[in-house]
């Protein structure tokens, strides 16, 4: 297997452990958070990734279809809302605002 290969698998697990175990983890310790499922969390990244409703781009599942610089802006934007409650708050909103119907 090429080098591209296992660097693609490390972003894939990197962006798998902090949706699924590190966020949800802090959002059960901290009620500022406004969500806590890791779906949830992955939701918010994967729209902020794809600037608007991801799926609306990028053919499901996330994590095969995303270009690299998208799985690596998702990562950075969990990284961003573990460090930061209010981030998340704001993503969010962002977020759920692209599932409003016209």
């Amino acid at each position: 297997m090429n080098e591209r290969f296992h660097q693609r698998r490390r972003l894939i697990e990197e962006m798998n452990r902090l949706a699924e175990t590190v966020l949800p983890s802090r959002a059960t310790d901290d009620p500022r958070y406004p969500v806590s499922d890791d779906h949830c969390f992955k939701r918010i990244a994967f729209d902020a990734a794809a600037g608007g409703k991801w799926s609306a781009s990028i053919r499901r599942p996330f994590y095969r279809y995303a270009t690299d610089e998208e799985i690596r802006t998702a990562i950075q934007v969990l990284k961003e809302m573990t460090d930061n409650p209010d981030r998340a708050v704001t993503l969010n909103r962002a977020s759920l605002s692209y599932r409003r119907a016209p």
